[in-house]
């Protein structure tokens, strides 16, 4: 559970730099500025679960495998 919720953490720490890209799109220094507005919601979607499970006291095996999905999605190895 330990690891599951230490991988949660550091995606959702990876996520935190795009939680900025709605308040100022223009900015060129965003990190997001090149995002669709569907990839930007979809990285909101993922910080938010992310987050989440962080937190988690048990995790179900389709968290675990979506975390995995997740973390493949966004260029983390599949296990830490």
């Amino acid at each position: 559970m330990s690891r599951f919720r230490r991988d949660a953490a550091v995606l959702a720490a990876y996520l935190a730099q795009f939680e900025n890209t709605d308040s100022n799109c223009a900015d060129p220094h965003t990190a997001a500025t090149a995002l669709t507005p569907e990839e930007r919601h979809q990285r909101r979607r993922d910080y938010t679960d992310s987050l989440a499970w962080a937190a988690a006291t048990e995790a179900s095996a389709d968290d675990i495998a979506a975390l995995t999905q997740m973390r493949q999605r966004y260029g983390f190895p599949p296990q830490s």
